[in-house]
């Protein structure tokens, strides 16, 4: 099991930062706080925590907020398409083809979810 070290007191990620930032944008474009939440899909405590930019979240977290708000999770944390060109640019990876199969991976989650939805 690889070793993993929580947060100290104070001491906060980057990425967590830069979530709690973009959420704080997002829900004062929001009509109230409640059904921003409720949009998310987060429990009361766990979006606060976001909103303080405590804890560490998963990358499933993120991405599910991100899709839950109709982003993509670049556009979440505030990338643009130019960032992202740049940067994949610059360590030899093909941006459209990154694109590509993030859109591939999103669908076959949607289609998993589909299937695994309960039928009336």
């Amino acid at each position: 099991m690889p070793d993993t070290r929580k947060p100290r007191e104070g001491e906060h990620s980057i990425l967590a930062q830069i979530l709690a930032i973009r959420l704080q944008q997002l829900e004062a474009q929001s009509p109230d706080v409640e059904s921003f939440i409720a949009k998310l899909g987060l429990g009361r405590g766990t979006y606060f925590d976001l909103l303080r930019g405590q804890g560490n979240p998963t990358l499933r977290t993120i991405e599910r907020v991100a899709a839950r708000l109709d982003q993509s999770l670049f556009e979440l944390v505030g990338l643009t398409d130019a960032d992202l060109r740049h940067a994949t640019k610059r360590v030899g990876i093909d941006y459209d083809e990154l694109r590509g199969a993030l859109a591939e991976r999103k669908f076959a989650d949607t289609r998993i979810a589909a299937a695994m939805t309960p039928r009336k």
